[in-house]
């Protein structure tokens, strides 16, 4: 797989809408080819690596990366629960919101714009829908590392560590 053919993965058109999915460490396009993966803790997305720490915990969720330019990343808890997460990439801000209090689907905005969803299945797949809104609301490294974290705190299936 060469990450560095294929960065943008066809999320950037405004009408375009695609639909990833997180099968283990490896994140497919549509297509079925592999456009992020997770090798010990570290998101290999594109031109990019970001070093990943989390603390899942019973009480607290957090998930921080570092990228190569030493840009800070990261997906916290600011509530009780998991259900609301405030996401921090570089300046930008996401909202990752479950949908209901009955399902871990969650939408992911950005100044009030919907610019992703993401559903995990019982299977362990995490389906991640994005394309939305485009670039400027969600650019190509933020929107995987919100997916992985999603992966980190929603999914069914524990998440090896290779």
């Amino acid at each position: 797989m060469d990450k560095t053919k294929r960065p943008k993965a066809g999320i950037f058109g405004a009408h375009t809408r695609e639909t990833w999915a997180w099968l283990g460490n490896e994140l497919f396009d549509e297509s079925g080819e592999i456009i992020a993966d997770v090798r010990s803790d570290v998101l290999y997305v594109a031109h990019e690596r970001l070093l990943i720490e989390s603390t899942p915990g019973a009480m607290r969720f957090r998930c921080r990366a570092t990228t190569s330019d030493g840009s800070v990343y990261t997906i916290t808890q600011e509530s009780f629960s998991v259900s609301e997460l405030v996401a921090r990439c570089g300046d930008r801000v996401y909202e990752l919101r479950r949908v209901s209090p009955w399902r871990k689907e969650r939408m992911i905005t950005n100044g009030g714009v919907e610019v992703a969803r993401m559903r995990p299945m019982t299977s362990g797949r995490v389906e991640f829908q994005v394309g939305t809104a485009g670039e400027e609301k969600l650019p190509f490294v933020d929107a995987v590392f919100l997916s992985w974290g999603c992966v980190l705190v929603d999914s069914a299936v524990r998440r090896p560590r290779i």
